[in-house]
Parts: C-alpha cells; sequence; structure tokens
C-alpha cells in the first residue's frame, strides 16, 4: 500500500509534512510556515498523548518492548501505573510477523485469573492484573498489529489516559468498532501510520493540519492537531 505522501525539494529548513504548497493568503502562510518549522515543531518519539475531542486521552507507546510499574518521579517505565504495584511489575513485548504480545511477569502477575510464572502469550479480550491494576488487552483490528490496553475499575496511568495504545506500524480512528479508538459519529476514518522514522496521518476526508485546510495526509509533531467536521485530536508530549 502507498502511504506516502507527496514531497517537494527543501532548499531551506521547513518540513514537507503538509502536502500542499504554501497558502496565498497572507495571514495563512505564516501560519503554514510556523508550524511546519522543525526549529518550532518537535518530532514525534517512543512516546505521546492524543486528545481527542469529546472521546478521551491516550497514551501511545510506539516500542515494540515496554516496561510496566509504579507511577513515581523520574521513573523510566514506559507505563507508569498509579496503583499498588512495583517500580518494575511486568514487561509487555511484540514480536513476529504477525505482532504477537507476550507479558513477561516481573513480580505477581494474572491473566484470566491464572497467575504466571514466565513470559505468556496474549490474546484478545484478556484480563490482566499487576498488583491492584486491572487492565484488559485487546487487538481490534484484524489487519493491524497494534493492541490496546484499557484500564478497568480505579487503574490509571500518570500522566491520565482512559487507554495505552500499543502502536506498531497503524492506528486507526473512526467510528468502527473494529477501530484502536472509536468515536460515535459519522463515517470518517484517521490513521496513524510510521513511515521512515516519521509519525504520518491519512484522512478519507479533508481534514485541517496545523492550521491548513484541505489536507488528506501528512506529517504529525508534538503539539499537531487535527480538525474535521466529524472529530479533531491533538498531539502531546509526555
Amino acid at each position: 500500500m502507498n502511504t506516502t505522501g507527496i514531497h517537494r525539494t527543501r532548499t531551506n529548513n521547513f518540513s514537507t509534512r503538509v502536502a500542499a504548497t504554501p497558502p496565498e493568503n497572507s495571514s495563512v502562510k505564516h501560519h503554514y510556515y510556523f508550524r511546519t518549522n522543525k526549529n518550532i515543531m518537535k518530532a514525534v518519539s517512543e512516546r505521546f498523548l492524543v486528545w481527542i475531542d469529546a472521546v478521551g486521552g491516550y497514551l501511545v507507546c510506539l516500542n515494540d518492548q515496554l516496561l510496566l510499574g509504579q507511577a513515581r518521579p523520574n521513573s523510566q517505565v514506559d507505563i507508569p501505573l498509579v496503583a499498588d504495584v512495583s517500580s518494575r511489575h511486568a514487561r509487555i513485548k511484540r514480536e513476529g510477523e504477525e505482532g504477537d504480545y507476550v507479558i513477561e511477569p516481573l513480580a505477581e502477575v494474572t491473566v484470566q485469573n491464572k497467575e504466571i510464572q514466565s513470559p505468556t502469550l496474549l490474546h484478545h479480550g484478556d484480563m490482566i492484573s499487576l498488583g491492584s491494576a486491572q487492565l484488559r488487552f485487546t487487538k481490534p483490528h484484524p489487519l493491524s498489529s497494534s493492541a490496546r490496553l484499557d484500564l478497568l475499575g480505579s487503574s490509571r496511568t500518570s500522566p491520565f489516559a482512559d487507554a495505552v495504545l500499543l502502536m506498531s506500524d497503524t492506528l486507526i480512528i473512526g467510528n468502527n468498532l473494529a477501530n484502536h479508538v472509536v468515536y460515535h459519529g459519522e463515517n470518517h476514518q484517521v490513521v496513524l501510520y510510521r513511515q521512515d522514522g516519521q509519525l504520518l496521518c491519512r484522512s478519507d476526508q479533508q481534514v485541517n493540519l496545523d492550521g491548513v485546510s484541505g489536507q488528506t495526509n501528512g506529517e504529525l509533531f508534538y503539539g499537531s492537531q487535527v480538525k474535521s467536521d466529524h472529530i479533531s485530536f491533538s498531539l502531546e508530549d509526555v
């Protein structure tokens, strides 16, 4: 599948994230260059937050190996949990071409109410307990190896997120129950995807991307905003 955007030769220090040429309107043109200047817009790294209007906030993790543990100041864990858990409680790994997920216990972990002593393959719908934290593992889309961890009961992350998205190559936001993030609205789908070390998005409808309307694809940065008549979201550094 060809997911590349349209690139133009760079003669300056501006990103080619927005596929369209700079707008003619001077005020919009200034905003365009401001939002696409790499000295201002920081590239997305291993973790970020996605805030989706009227839906919720999501911690997105890109690495194939993630450490779960207690949220503490200067903690080095990838998924910090505000719960009675160890500082390094478990590790989740994404393996193989099919994107299988394996959980490795570093402290007491139960999967489907059974305590595990060794790395264990996770299945869609599995309930995971780490100390007092309760999580549900799902792989919503059959053609994507990305997965989702929903926090149950009083379990939460720091910073707060409604769920943790374990992003492989793609992450789908739409109104289909098989999407990784589901919103209840008109038929509209936005796909986040990784390519050549960049985080990009493509939309099946035109959106306003960082102040430039009429876009259907482009690179995303910390602080990026995507808006349409049906859905809007923004990215934030952790």
